[in-house]
């Protein structure tokens, strides 16, 4: 860690241009989400838009998040729970943007897709 800092301090090492891409996946991964009846549950920050980044928060209406993980499984898509990250809030799961590589993308929106059809 030390060495990371160092060079990230030296100019050797520009972290921000290595985690981009978490963003980018995010975004279009949010995207895919509510596309599909699902809400985006900590998006904002007091009066500001959180930035995207390695994860992000989403519900679905109607379930709980210990509810929406047992559902989520059948279709082939994992999240954490969000009682697990110490948050109070019990309706959304957590979603890791950073195991997902974008050629699953197209079978990640199909299984949304598929789930929304089924739990509207």
């Amino acid at each position: 860690l030390a060495a990371i800092l160092k060079s990230a301090n030296e100019g050797q090492l520009n972290f921000v241009e290595e985690v981009k891409d978490y963003g980018k996946k995010a975004g279009i991964m949010k995207k895919m989400f509510t596309d599909n009846g699902f809400t985006i549950v900590y998006d904002m920050d007091e009066n500001e838009p959180i930035a995207d980044g390695f994860y992000f928060t989403f519900a679905y209406p109607g379930m709980d998040g210990v509810q929406l993980l047992n559902k989520l499984v059948y279709y082939g898509i994992s999240a954490i729970s969000l009682a697990i990250t110490g948050s109070t809030r019990m309706e959304g799961v957590r979603a890791c943007v950073s195991l997902v590589k974008r050629e699953q993308f197209p079978a990640l929106e199909e299984r949304l897709k598929k789930f929304n059809e089924n739990h509207k």
